[in-house]
């Protein structure tokens, strides 16, 4: 971990894509249903999946997050080295390898 907060990047891209599901959702819904739109099966649906999208994305989003952020900020050699270090430290066939 770099800082303190590191993670919140990881919330931020979690929480767009709840709000990118759920106005696809919706939309999806209001287009299929048009012009008799079923309000009383519209809101438990989207929000169902607002609920249930961030809790299944959310371990993508942290690997989402430390990519974009090793392609924004890479390491820099002392990290990379030491990095080396650790990973030598353990025996080849090692699952810390």
């Amino acid at each position: 971990m770099r800082e303190p907060g590191y993670w919140v990047g990881a919330v931020i891209f979690n929480t767009a894509l709840a709000i990118a599901a759920f106005l696809l959702t919706f939309a999806i819904f209001l287009l299929a249903t048009w012009p008799e739109v079923q309000w009383d099966w519209l809101a438990p649906i989207a929000i169902g999946v607002t609920i249930a999208v961030p809790v299944l994305f959310y371990p993508y989003a942290q690997a989402l997050w430390m990519a974009y952020d090793l392609f924004v900020h890479p390491l820099e050699p002392k990290e990379e080295e030491a990095g080396g270090q650790r990973r030598n430290d353990h025996p080849p066939h090692s699952p810390l390898s």
